[in-house]
C-alpha cells in the first residue's frame, strides 16, 4: 500500500512565483496543484481533497480575500 501525497493547492497567477513554490513543495514530498485564477482554484477545490490552500491576494479574477471567504 503506498501513501498518498498531501496535495497543496498553490491559487498564485505569476508562474515564475508559482512555479518556485510547486518545486519546493514537490521536493518536499507534497502534491502541489497550481492555479492562476479564482475560478480555476474553486474548481480545483470542488475536484479532490486538499489539505492546504497556499493563496495570492491579488488575483485577476477575484481578490483573493473574497475567494478565501467563499
Amino acid at each position: 500500500m503506498t501513501a498518498t501525497k498531501p496535495r497543496i493547492l498553490v491559487v498564485e497567477d505569476e508562474p515564475g512565483i508559482a512555479d518556485t513554490i510547486r518545486y519546493a513543495l514537490a521536493t518536499d514530498g507534497f502534491e502541489p496543484v497550481c492555479c492562476g485564477t479564482g475560478a480555476a482554484a474553486l474548481e480545483a477545490l470542488a475536484a479532490g481533497d486538499t489539505a492546504l490552500v497556499i493563496l495570492d491576494v491579488g488575483l485577476p479574477d477575484v481578490n483573493g480575500f473574497e475567494l478565501f471567504r467563499s
